[in-house]
């Protein structure tokens, strides 16, 4: 896939991709017309992302509430006969998918047409010149504070040697990261890795163990790990591969790794690439499986505990009551520590609640905005970029002032 855009050009071409994206739902593409379909989807990022957009039902759903909206209606009226078959459509059980691919097939051509139309609005607003009303984005920020209370700035410290005298010797990366080594496992410490608003840091464990931090969260964990469990504590979020033995001399002991999140809940594995998002603006714990087995859900165990499979994401409770949800998209979920925002059919107000963590930014609802957005933006962009891509894809504004992002329709 090309980096750079290829935009449509035409109306005829706005009208021929809907009649494409239209007959890929109602099946009844011709092999040729798949083989135009999968080129126009591969020419660009957008377009694939804009093509997942369209053909998801949700957002169809979510898009056709809109339908009766006073711009939207003129569209349909210039545009609506854009889409004619030339064969038929393979039979479909009931006259609810019959409606829904007719009604899918016109949301295309409006969808498409508002594409077209913002393509230089996109293009302009992107690459308007940073200003000094710019919020720019977060990076590698973290203090740590030693079991002594004394704090280490990581941001500034420099690399090599930062401390020993809690029993391990903790150092700083070339590469930017929080290590451990040489742990005594005679002295019972605890270390405290904590990030800010715009932050992130990641560390390893003594155990081999390697954790990412997002922003606004923080990490408690002993600089040995002894006795018959390895235990940390979490606020906020944080991306784990844990080791599954702490001593390769002794591979037949296998000691638990637990994640503590809050009074009720936690995470016991052995060895495992998992991602837990606790903050507590979220509506629940979420707990994202991509290898190995989990078990999450109430602390004391009480058959409250449930356990996963890759692909599976637990919903944990205040109480540590747990849903297990199968089949997600896992990269939604470790987006953030790729370096991206990664949304697919995501509310304003999820989205929002990134955005405030890791720019630091306040937001302000002047409207109610009911949209769903898919986009994929790196987290690296100053956040001007990142709400220029969100205004290009739905019918949404934003304005800044100063570090507030206010939001109208």
């Amino acid at each position: 896939m090309k980096p750079d855009d290829q935009h449509i050009k035409s109306i005829e071409e706005v009208e021929r991709i809907a009649y494409l994206i239209a007959g890929y739902l109602r099946n009844s593409l011709s092999n040729q017309e798949h083989d135009e379909l999968d080129e126009w989807i591969t020419a660009s990022e957008r377009n694939q992302l804009f093509f997942e957009e369209l053909t998801d039902p949700a957002v169809i759903r979510d898009e056709l509430r809109r339908m009766g909206e006073p711009d939207t209606g003129a569209i349909l009226q210039r545009l609506k006969g854009g889409i004619k078959f030339n064969s038929p459509a393979k039979k479909k059980t009931g006259v609810n998918f019959i409606n829904y691919a007719v009604a899918a097939s016109i949301l295309l051509l409006v969808g498409l047409f508002y594409f077209f139309n913002r393509m230089e609005y996109f293009k302009q607003h992107l690459e308007k010149p940073l200003t000094n009303q710019s919020i720019l984005p977060g990076g590698n920020y973290a203090m740590l504070t030693l079991a002594d209370g004394r704090s280490i700035n990581l941001a500034v410290a420099e690399n090599g040697l930062l401390d020993s005298s809690s029993g391990s010797d903790v150092l700083k990366t070339a590469d930017g990261q929080l290590s451990y080594e040489n742990p005594d496992g005679r002295m019972v410490a605890y270390h405290i890795l904590q990030t800010s608003v715009g932050g992130q840091y990641s560390v390893l464990l003594p155990d081999g163990t390697r954790v990412w931090l997002n922003s606004s969260s923080s990490l408690k964990y002993p600089v040995a790990f002894t006795g018959k469990e390895r235990v940390v504590e979490l606020k906020g979020e944080g991306y784990f591969e844990v080791t599954k033995s702490i001593d390769s001399k002794k591979p037949e002991i296998k000691k638990p790794f637990i994640v503590k999140v809050g009074e009720h809940a936690a995470i016991e594995v052995l060895g495992t690439r998992f991602n837990v998002n606790a903050y507590g603006d979220e509506p629940y714990i979420a707990t994202t499986l991509l290898e190995g087995r989990v078990k999450a859900g109430d602390l004391q165990g009480g058959g409250l505990q449930k356990e996963l499979s890759p692909g599976q994401q637990a919903h944990t409770g205040l109480m540590g009551e747990t849903e297990v949800v199968s089949g997600v998209n896992t990269e939604l979920a470790v987006a953030w520590k790729n370096g991206e925002f990664k949304f697919k059919n995501a509310t304003i107000n999820e989205i929002m609640r990134q955005v405030s963590r890791w720019y630091g930014a306040e937001i302000v609802y002047e409207d109610k905005v009911d949209y769903h957005f898919t986009a994929t933006i790196y987290r690296n962009e100053p956040v001007e970029k990142l709400l220029g891509i969100l205004e290009a894809t739905k019918g949404v504004k934003f304005r800044l002032e100063g570090r507030k992002i206010f939001i109208n329709r």
